[in-house]
């Protein structure tokens, strides 16, 4: 059931930030490019990269340490290295990111919404899983290493785990629902379902990093695309899943919003999520194209 490696990976090869914020027109170019284009909010940046916003524009990008949030100068040109030096940052990945699973797809079991393929910084999770047609009771279990811990029953598809047993750092968790139809989450037979607690170390900088973010003067969507950056450095998929919802329900009509969700719905495994919001995002770039 071990679901995350210990083994420490860089971010990504190269990566050097991404663009939280932008007020006005800001133009970049690739190294390979042989000139300016229109960019905007999620762009990911390189070294070699050059940015150039227009006079009195505000373009904000967050380094990929997940805690340097560089203001570039505007009017000018600037190597996106000048503010985000490239650096090596080491986190923990979890195992069978390069190779998404086919999941998420059938509609007729309860699989596994949240938390599934992720570390969590919350010990106390919401635990969601996906609504069987004709289901009108689900038992809920949840294993530490294989030995259940925990279980109940109820109507709803989610519940707040009650912290009993407290979760601890270092053990593997697996989330099963069983709906009273016979259908069982355990039907998607996809490896590595699992989460853990993220250490008390690690949780430790992400709590500083977040302090840090949330008192800059940034905008509410780029305090929270600074967040979910600074949670995918710690592999905090969950978290960062359910901040970019808390835009989409707040009618966010950014792209990058949805282009990054359709990312992280595709490195758990849940494909029919990826698509909707992947979908959604081209549907909001050809719209500002038009536009």
């Amino acid at each position: 059931m071990t679901m995350t490696s210990t083994q420490e990976t860089s971010v990504s090869s190269g990566l050097v930030g991404w663009i939280i914020e932008v007020e006005g027109k800001v133009l970049l170019k690739r190294k390979e490019w042989s000139d300016y284009q229109p960019t905007t909010v999620g762009a990911e940046l390189y070294p070699g990269d050059l940015l150039q916003p227009a006079p009195r524009a505000r373009v904000l990008v967050q380094c990929a340490n997940g805690k340097t949030i560089w203001q570039v100068p505007d009017g000018m040109v600037s190597g996106v290295t000048n503010g985000c030096p490239p650096q090596i940052v080491f986190v923990p990945r979890a195992r069978g990111d390069i190779i998404p699973p086919r999941g998420g797809i059938n509609p007729l079991i309860p699989y596994i919404i949240s938390p599934r393929r992720t570390l969590l910084l919350n010990s106390l999770p919401t635990l969601n899983w996906n609504a069987v047609p004709g289901a009108s009771h689900y038992k809920v279990s949840l294993l530490a290493d294989e030995d259940l811990i925990w279980e109940t029953d109820l109507r709803e598809t989610f519940v707040v785990y009650s912290g009993q047993p407290p979760l601890e750092s270092g053990v593997d968790y697996l989330l099963m629902i069983e709906a009273d139809t016979g259908a069982s989450s355990q039907e998607e037979d996809l490896p590595d379902l699992g989460f853990r607690l993220l250490g008390e170390n690690e949780a430790q900088l992400v709590s500083e990093g977040a302090e840090q973010l949330v008192n800059l003067d940034l905008s509410e969507q780029a305090k929270s695309l600074a967040l979910v950056h600074l949670y995918r450095v710690y592999d905090l998929k969950a978290e960062a899943i359910a901040m970019l919802e808390t835009l989409v329900n707040r009618g966010s009509q950014t792209a990058a919003v949805y282009r990054i969700l359709g990312d992280l719905y595709l490195e758990i495994g849940l494909n029919l999520l990826a698509e909707s919001r992947y979908l959604k995002a081209t549907e909001l770039v050809a719209a500002d194209a038009e536009g």
